[in-house]
């Protein structure tokens, strides 16, 4: 049974002020931890980056700067954040530490909420995201993890802004899958967010409060987000009709799939929540705070649960005498230097394994009778054998029938070049005349060195190059990708043999080849450009074009122009690679409808219908627009003719 793995971060001071106590939870982006502030004796809770993402410098900007700007909140229901700081290669943020249980816990122990208890988290969540909206500040990432349930009934949001920098870094597949549930359709498409995002997302969770699940399921992200963008969020009451309807309104209006559609911001929503828990009665009230009450009591349950789940490791425990260094005893009658410890050949694994070199200092023995034996020319000095490159079994056979004793203990080292399990030599090394009898120690191969793979943001593959020499990792195989983002001749990634894309902080082995993809600059922007044209530009960086589909019609790009490329955005593109250009078909054509000798009314119904502008010249007063004896006389342009969508029409009407 393998050990527990012990945090390296429990019991360290961060920035000579905050100890880390406990492990609470752990993220995409960072972990956060129990921490006592020394200074001011208070418990806190301290949000440190994932290492891999603090090596990225544009990634630790943005999260300080998002921290600073979650600081300015101060709200009974939003979780205070009191400090940000780097210690070392630490990035950390100091936030209020609330005792209790997130929502998504909740939801995951009970299920469904009843409709009360879904109003007192909701109105929580709208006290705190109006003060939020109020100073122009958005979350992005509003989701039940997020929701924290305090011990004492207490109801905040955490994570507020911060949501903005993780965007800007690759999530795994599951982080991906609890925030695509929650992301608006705007977000998704076009990666814009507002305070109305955060209100669509308030609605899929007042959803998932109400009947224990999620509107859209799915195993890959891409399909969930597929429903946000395309699909109507069915009403909480076609999962449990025991629902009432007023809810299934509120929900409906949060998740209109047009920000437009939905409440402005979250004071309207706060509002109408206020009302609906206003019309809901007096014994709907007392069954909500029942429901608070029976929330209180199970945060404190859960509390009390993780506690006891948590659990620090005394360095003194029998964990720990597995770690430590078997030091090998000197016979009782003989002298030896002092022993330094090494590792055993049964040993739990290579990054535990000590490697040393022990010198054996071989005794003096005194006495007339080996002295007579020395001198009366018998010779007792065997030559070490040459074991390099055998297996241990091989090795030890070898020594042994050169009359030597092979130690069970094995020093180890990493070795470039010899597989782990062969013996790299002998101690003392061979060649070297000892006694018979003596004993003799395998030097081992514990194989290339595991590294760290070095972050790349920025670097060109000059500077990666001298890095991997210092790290002795070999530079492969180099590859361009065209990057909107990214200038030319700037590493995007590194991958391994497989094409396994390699994120900053991964181990190799040293002496592992790493290839290279480098950003071949971004594709120039064509629309507008005659197809020639276009072909002539994407030519000259080594793209070809061909004009694709049945073009588009466009009001402010001439026929026959680039209005885009089709497959720009759906793929990797690499040099040679073959683009697809839609080109504009000119203004869409329409005919003029007869609507001669229809009432104006009708006429201009008719063709604004249509797309066209409309300007009416008549004699007769616009309140008799609708009567029969106001009928249109004549059309410019005429009935029949073809002309753009949002031409001017004149109609005329005269007696």
């Amino acid at each position: 049974m393998d050990a527990p793995t012990i945090d390296p971060l429990l019991g360290r001071v961060i920035d000579s002020r905050y100890v880390i106590e406990r492990r609470v939870a752990r993220g995409g982006m960072a972990t956060v931890y129990e921490a006592m502030d020394q200074r001011l004796e208070r418990p806190v809770a301290i949000k440190i980056m994932h290492p891999h993402l603090a090596e990225d410098e544009d990634f630790t900007r943005r999260f300080i700067q998002e921290a600073r700007q979650a600081a300015r909140l101060a709200h009974p229901n939003i979780v205070n954040v009191f400090d940000q700081g780097q210690d070392g290669a630490i990035t950390f943020i100091v936030m209020e530490y609330l005792p209790g249980i997130t929502l998504r816990e909740l939801l995951n122990d009970f299920g469904a909420l009843t409709p009360a208890q879904t109003l007192d988290i909701v109105k929580a969540i709208l006290y705190g995201l109006d003060a939020a909206h109020s100073a122009g500040i958005v979350h992005r990432d509003l989701k039940p993890e997020n929701v924290l349930l305090a011990d004492d009934g207490r109801i905040k949001i955490a994570d507020f802004g911060l949501a903005r920098a993780a965007s800007h870094n690759t999530a795994t597949s599951q982080a991906l899958l609890g925030t695509i549930a929650y992301l608006s359709p705007e977000l998704i498409s076009r990666g814009i967010a507002d305070v109305r995002s955060d209100i669509y997302a308030l609605g899929i969770m007042m959803f998932e409060m109400l009947t224990g699940q999620q509107p859209y399921q799915g195993d890959q992200a891409v399909t969930i987000a597929y429903q946000h963008a395309n699909d109507i969020v069915p009403t909480p009451s076609s999962k449990n009709p025991a629902i009432p309807a007023q809810f299934d309104e509120v929900v409906a209006w949060c998740s209109e799939r047009s920000p437009d559609d939905r409440p402005p911001h979250a004071r309207a929503l706060l509002e109408h929540v206020v009302e609906l828990e206003r019309l809901l009665g007096p014994k709907s009230l007392t069954q909500a705070t029942q429901a608070l009450n029976a929330t209180v009591a199970m945060t404190q349950r859960m509390s009390t649960l993780d506690m006891q789940e948590t659990e620090v490791l005394d360095p003194r425990s029998a964990v720990f005498d597995e770690l430590e260094p078997t030091v090998v005893p000197p016979p009782d009658d003989v002298d030896m230097a002092p022993q330094q410890p090494i590792r055993t050949a049964n040993r739990r694994g290579r990054a535990g394994t000590v490697t040393a070199v022990i010198l054996l200092v071989v005794a003096v023995v005194t006495g007339g009778g080996a002295a007579a034996w020395w001198w009366g020319g018998v010779s007792g000095a065997v030559q070490i054998p040459e074991v390099g490159g055998l297996s241990v079994e091989e090795a030890t056979a070898t020594l042994t029938s050169a009359e030597l004793e092979v130690s069970e203990v094995v020093l180890e080292e990493f070795d470039l070049v010899l597989p782990a399990g062969i013996v790299k030599g002998t101690n003392p090394p061979s060649g070297e005349s000892v006694d018979r009898g003596s004993v003799v120690r395998l030097i081992v191969s514990l194989g290339p060195s595991p590294v760290s793979v070095p972050a790349v943001t920025g670097k060109t593959l000059q500077d990666l190059t001298s890095e991997f020499e210092a790290l002795n990792l070999i530079v492969g195989s180099s590859s361009e990708e065209f990057n909107d983002f990214v200038d030319a001749g700037t590493i995007l990634r590194l991958a391994n043999a497989e094409g396994v894309a390699l994120s900053a902080g991964t181990e190799v082995l040293a002496g592992s080849t790493l290839n290279v993809v480098v950003s071949a600059g971004p594709i120039p922007d064509v629309t507008g450009l005659s197809a020639d044209e276009a072909r002539r530009v994407l030519q000259e960086i080594g793209l070809l074009g061909i004009v694709g589909g049945d073009g588009e019609f466009s009001d402010t790009i001439p026929e026959g122009s680039v209005v885009k490329i089709l497959d720009r955005d759906t793929r990797i593109v690499v040099p040679g690679d073959t683009l697809t250009l839609l080109v504009s078909r000119g203004p869409e054509l329409i005919e003029v409808p007869d609507v001669i000798d229809n009432t104006i009314a009708e006429a201009k119904r008719t063709l604004e219908a249509l797309g066209f502008r409309v300007e009416v010249r008549s004699e007769f007063p616009e309140e008799d627009w609708t009567k029969a004896f106001a009928r249109v006389t004549s059309v410019d342009p005429s009935v029949g003719q073809e002309v753009p969508a949002g031409t001017l029409i004149i109609l005329r009407s005269f007696v």
